[in-house]
């Protein structure tokens, strides 16, 4: 019951901003952003049609705005959602036409128009996508220049927006090294290097999609460290730093490359085994049981022995991924009541009456806040 009321203390005080995925936060980004560029498109097509209504140039201001009124409407309707891809290259074609236009018609006036297009372009695409149809549009609009504007002008232009075409470069490329950077961060545990619990839905899910659609087994392992808050008190926590390193270390060289390891609280690790029976899965947990207590563990000031209790669970076809949790978080649990130091099976253990308690509940009011 302690060791609950610790996990579910830990869910209402995290705060949930630090619970959002990289992922999760680049694509409220991106889609904030990608709105906002169509929303100034259309409302700038609609002031300039009526400029040109005022001109007296109606074929151009009936074309304007049209696209105005497409480009708001496209706006509204997706509004807080992601536009599609099909969309974006329409309200770009569109705006380079458009301007394309006024240059052949309007000469200098059309051609400071070719700016915030290229810039628009490297927010509305992402990686190579972005350089290589901003460099286009840049082609489209040079090729243009020369044929509507004097040629020295023309060259000018030329040579600007090329230079927005590399330094835009440099930043679509810094901004995707960027993106790596803050999702590694976030889904990983500083201390370790392994995996944290951030991730772990996602894992689970895609091992219950391959149960269902292939017939491929999954198994949970959930391990924690026993006694490790006396080593704490005894040692000082920076020593039980050093000693949870060191069972990430030695865990690592039982696990195949394929199984994924997490650290998902202060000595607890979870463990994805694919292709593994409830069976296959208690072997290795009595190897890395083995490897733990047989070894001492060396820190700074002390050389202990320490022990790992630990359960596994086989993904049934009738599990969730937070009841699949809570199984082998019940079996831990046994492992813990029966004395520590050992391995337990989910298929053992009874099942305990909430199917939100302990991790699973936890990473769940996670997923949600984000």
């Amino acid at each position: 019951m302690q060791r609950n009321e610790k996990r579910l203390l830990m869910q209402r005080t995290e705060p949930t901003q630090l619970t959002q995925s990289a992922d999760t936060l680049l694509r409220k980004f991106k889609i904030k952003v990608t709105g906002n560029i169509i929303w100034a498109g259309g409302i700038t097509q609609l002031i300039l049609s009526g400029a040109q209504f005022v001109l007296g140039n109606v074929v151009q201001a009936w074309l304007i705005l049209s696209a105005g009124v497409f480009f708001s409407a496209v706006a509204w309707f997706y509004h807080g959602q992601r536009i599609p891809v099909l969309v974006r290259v329409a309200f770009i074609t569109l705006l380079t036409a458009i301007t394309m236009m006024s240059m052949v018609l309007n000469g200098h006036i059309g051609v400071y128009w070719t700016y915030p297009i290229l810039v628009a372009c490297f927010f509305l695409f992402s990686g190579a996508v972005s350089i290589v149809a901003t460099l286009m549009l840049a082609l489209l609009f040079a090729v243009t220049a020369f044929y509507s504007i004097p040629l020295d002008e023309s060259w000018r232009l030329t040579v600007t927006l090329l230079i927005i075409c590399a330094l835009g470069s440099v930043f679509v490329v810094l901004l995707d090294e960027l993106q790596k950077l803050l999702r590694k961060l976030v889904v990983t545990d500083t201390l370790t290097g392994l995996q944290n619990r951030h991730l772990v839905q996602q894992v689970l899910e895609r091992a219950i999609y391959r149960l269902q659609r292939y017939q491929r087994p999954a198994s949970l392992i959930m391990a924690d460290l026993d006694h490790f808050k006396r080593l704490n008190d005894t040692h000082g926590h920076l020593f039980g730093d050093q000693i949870l390193k060191q069972v990430a270390e030695r865990m690592h060289t039982v696990l195949r490359q394929d199984d994924q390891l997490f650290r998902v609280g202060g000595e607890e690790f979870l463990i994805v085994l694919a292709e593994a029976s409830e069976a296959d899965a208690a072997t290795v947990a009595e190897k890395l049981r083995s490897l733990i207590a047989d070894q001492t563990f060396k820190g700074k000031t002390a050389e202990v022995s320490v022990t790992l209790s630990l359960g596994v669970a086989e993904l049934s076809p009738r599990h969730t991924w937070v009841e699949w949790l809570n199984a082998v978080d019940t079996a831990l649990l046994n492992a813990k009541r029966l004395g520590r130091n050992q391995v337990r099976r989910a298929s053992e253990t009874k099942p305990e009456k909430s199917a939100q308690s302990g991790i699973g509940a936890i990473i769940e009011a996670n997923s949600e806040a984000n």
